[in-house]
């Protein structure tokens, strides 16, 4: 769960500025120890997904300017927390909002020309051919997925994250809404001109997206329960606090 924002919004904008400062530069050891693996995860960690992992990991670092010295995923972990539990549920939403606008930006001309014209609907076609390419890019982060019709109408266009990792991993609500489900879908909309609906299923830690549908306000959404979900790590760490009773907020 997200708590309440614990320093002052100018004390932790000058940190994150200091450590994104103190982080330039490439350092080889350093993308090489995120490029590790775990021996005890079940998920695939292939070259290819070690590699993607390092890269997000490391405009995560520069743009939150916080950084873990754990390997691998749970550095990433780590580093999400730990940003979550230092600001506020807007600012964890638009630091991701800028990464993906970083990573896709740069291809909003090949977009507009295939799947989402300027300023107009997306073709017939867009949804499905999103249900398809995104289970490749998006397996270091999330895990195995896979196209499935949309459940809001039986069409074209679904893909089902068969055990989310990232859920998995941080059982936290916060995470998953403030990080993951809030920015993708917002972005997708409001950047790319796709509606995008993201339903985390917090107890058996699947996730099913559907392309060119629009989401429901997280307030009004059923399948976002209230209060921190058991064994949340977040609410356990010293300065969680949630006396007002506003979890992910």
């Amino acid at each position: 769960m997200a708590p309440r924002r614990h320093v002052q919004g100018h004390v932790f904008t000058r940190l994150c500025k200091t450590q994104a400062q103190e982080s330039k530069g490439f350092d080889l050891g350093e993308f090489q120890k995120m490029m590790e693996t775990d021996p005890e995860t079940e998920y695939n960690e292939s070259l290819w997904n070690r590699f993607c992992l390092a890269a997000f990991r490391t405009m995560v670092r520069k743009e939150s300017g916080i950084k873990s010295d754990l390997p691998g995923y749970k550095g990433l972990m780590e580093e999400s927390r730990n940003f979550m539990i230092n600001a506020t549920q807007p600012e964890q939403t638009k630091m991701v909002y800028y990464l993906m606008s970083l990573i896709f930006d740069p291809l909003k001309p090949i977009w507009e020309f295939a799947l989402v014209p300027k300023n107009k609907d997306p073709y017939p076609w867009t949804p499905a051919i999103m249900s398809i390419f995104t289970p490749f890019f998006m397996d270091f982060l999330v895990g195995p997925s896979k196209p499935n019709l949309r459940p809001e109408d039986g069409s074209l266009g679904g893909m089902k994250i068969e055990k989310c990792r990232w859920l998995e991993e941080a059982n936290c609500k916060g995470m998953c809404v403030n990080q993951c489900k809030l920015p993708g879908q917002e972005y997708f909309y409001e950047g790319l001109g796709l509606p995008f609906v993201m339903k985390p299923n917090f107890t058996d830690k699947t996730c099913q997206w559907s392309f060119g549908k629009h989401p429901l306000p997280v307030d009004d959404d059923p399948d976002i329960p209230k209060g921190c979900l058991r064994g949340c790590p977040t609410k356990l760490m010293p300065v969680y606090d949630d006396d007002k009773g506003q979890g992910w907020i």
